[in-house]
C-alpha cells in the first residue's frame, strides 16, 4: 500500500497523453479531491512548477484506491498550502431526462440551491461528486472543460 500525502501530484495516463493530478484535501465522506492540472504530455515534464500552477476543474477522485491498484503513479510534490476545498461546486439537476437547471451545493454544509442559468462566476465551479478514473480519463480525452459544461 502505497501512502500518500497532500501536496503529491500523480499521473494518469490517457490514450492522448499523460495528464497530471495534484492532491489538495481529503473528506471523510467524499474521498481524496484532486485538482486536474492543464494539459496532456507525450513524456513526464522534468520539473512541475509551472505546470502545477493552474487547473482545469477539481474534483473528487479515489485516489488511495487508483494508487494502490497502480492506475496512477506518484511523480512529484507541490505545496497545497494555497489550495483548499471549493466553497461551492456545482451539479447538473435533471429529472426524467429533463434539465431542471443547476445545484450548486455549499461544500461545507451539503445545502444546494436551484439555479437556472450559471453565472459567469458560477461556471467556473467544478462538478460535485466522485469520478472514477474511466471516466476522468473519457473527459481528458474529449477536453472536457467547466466553460463546455453547460
Amino acid at each position: 500500500m502505497t501512502k500518500i500525502k497532500i501536496g503529491d501530484i500523480f499521473e494518469i495516463n490517457t490514450p492522448k497523453g499523460k495528464a497530471y493530478l495534484h492532491y489538495i484535501y481529503s473528506d471523510k465522506t467524499l474521498g481524496e479531491l484532486i485538482r486536474v492540472l492543464n494539459g496532456l504530455y507525450t513524456e513526464r515534464p522534468e520539473y512541475f512548477d509551472k505546470i502545477a500552477l493552474n487547473e482545469r476543474y477539481m474534483l473528487f477522485f479515489p485516489l488511495k484506491v487508483a494508487c494502490n491498484r497502480k492506475i496512477v503513479e506518484k511523480v512529484n510534490y507541490f505545496s497545497a498550502v494555497n489550495y483548499n476545498m471549493p466553497k461551492y461546486m456545482r451539479a447538473k439537476h435533471s429529472i426524467r431526462g429533463e434539465f431542471l437547471g443547476w445545484h450548486i451545493i455549499d461544500t461545507a454544509t451539503w445545502e444546494r440551491q436551484l439555479i437556472k442559468d450559471l453565472s459567469k462566476e458560477q461556471i467556473k465551479l467544478s462538478p460535485w461528486g466522485v469520478w472514477n478514473d474511466t471516466l476522468l480519463i473519457e473527459k481528458l480525452v474529449d477536453d472536457w472543460s467547466l466553460e463546455k459544461w453547460t
